[in-house]
């Protein structure tokens, strides 16, 4: 079976890196010496943890709106699929580069890029020297430590068993493929006979982006928003429809949400934040404050907040527009880095002022609904960081 190409496009595709050049002499990771950090001991990080399991046993209770719209909308599903080949096919060689390159690496990685040109770069040496070692437990890889033994979406996609665009129509799929290096050689082979819904890919850039994003919460809009457009490369790629990405988002919150609301736990990610903020600013040279005042970001505030707000959704009509739904009380955890000083209720009283209307597609009512309308970029500007 051929699939057609964007024209234009060389079969082979070299992806974009993320490392770009330090914009400060005193940004070079050496001057002046990073302190020496002491990584997790072995029973630190085995725990158990309350956590490592979530309380609900998996996530398919907070991602079952899904199973109404499969069931009785085929019109919307019609539109999901739809809207997910217009992506793909419209997407220009630089969304089709960076799809792939987050296709082939680990997500931390390419959130990283949320960082800012300047100290993503920092980071990125920190990690590559192994002078993060808290951080990299954590977060890097598809067995970091503040991932849950059942939050992998193998589960949640063994639940639904639905197919993925590019096996649904290969006919109106675009192929994009890269090096095998800087990019997947092949995602379609990787992940054909795989099921589709909800996205892993999405989900574990969320959860690792809200904690990233909370050991450097002055980031946190442009850290959720290179998040997003992980997802959002996973429709690109053609492998995943819209909703797909959407339930990743609701899965990756309430997964770091468990994290953050396990004290036990907790205590490991603000050494983690400790250790990071440490790092970088001894390789930086000065407060993490100055140094982003001059720093190239990631998108700018205006655009970065568009971009992560129209992935809430993706264009998608409200079908229950006269539901109302709360958001759930564990989500509050959300904003513990960044409002330490407000109690849970006042964090959800901002979740709740900052969320997007009830009624989307995937959105329910229930103790297990309302995770689809957080907006966590809102929240964070509402709080002030911008």
């Amino acid at each position: 079976m051929e699939y057609r190409r964007i024209a234009g496009v060389a079969a082979t595709i070299v992806a974009v890196t993320v490392t770009v050049s330090v914009p400060f002499a005193s940004a070079d990771p050496a001057v002046p010496a990073v302190p020496v950090i002491e990584a997790f001991t072995l029973p630190e990080l085995l725990g158990p943890y309350p956590s490592d399991i979530p309380a609900r046993g998996t996530y398919i209770g907070v991602l079952d709106g899904f199973t109404e719209i499969r069931d009785t909308r085929p019109d919307l599903m019609q539109r999901n699929l739809d809207r997910g080949v217009e992506i793909n096919n419209a997407a220009v060689p630089v969304e089709q580069q960076r799809a792939l390159f987050d296709h082939n690496h680990d997500r931390l990685l390419s959130l990283s890029d949320g960082l800012g040109e300047g100290l993503g770069e920092v980071f990125r040496t920190a990690l590559a020297e192994h002078r993060l070692p808290k951080v990299e437990a954590l977060l890097a890889g598809d067995l970091a430590r503040a991932g849950g033994i059942l939050n992998s979406t193998l589960l949640e996609k063994g639940h639904w068993s639905n197919p993925r665009p590019f096996e649904v129509v290969p006919e109106r799929i675009v192929a994009y493929r890269g090096d095998g290096v800087s990019g997947a050689a092949d995602p379609f082979t990787e992940v054909y006979g795989t099921d589709s819904y909800p996205s892993g890919h999405a989900a574990q850039a969320y959860w690792k982006g809200i904690l990233l994003a909370g050991m450097l919460p002055e980031l946190a809009p442009q850290i959720l928003t290179r998040a997003s457009e992980i997802g959002n490369g996973r429709i690109v790629l053609g492998v995943h429809f819209p909703l797909d990405v959407m339930g990743g988002r609701i899965m990756g919150q309430a997964a770091a949400a468990d994290r953050l609301g396990d004290p036990a736990f907790v205590r490991l990610i603000d050494e983690a934040g400790a250790e990071l903020r440490t790092v970088l600013e001894a390789a930086a040279g000065m407060p993490l404050g100055a140094y982003l005042a001059a720093d190239t970001p990631y998108r700018t505030a205006e655009v970065a907040g568009a971009e992560f707000r129209a992935r809430l959704t993706y264009g998608f009509e409200r079908i229950h527009p006269d539901i109302t739904n709360d958001i759930p009380a564990e989500a509050a955890a959300l904003l513990r880095a960044v409002a330490p000083n407000l109690t849970d209720e006042q964090r959800l009283d901002v979740l709740r002022q900052t969320a997007i209307p009830a009624g989307y597609p995937l959105d329910r009512t229930g103790p297990e609904g309302g995770w689809l309308r957080i907006d966590l970029v809102a929240a964070y500007e509402s709080l002030g960081v911008h």
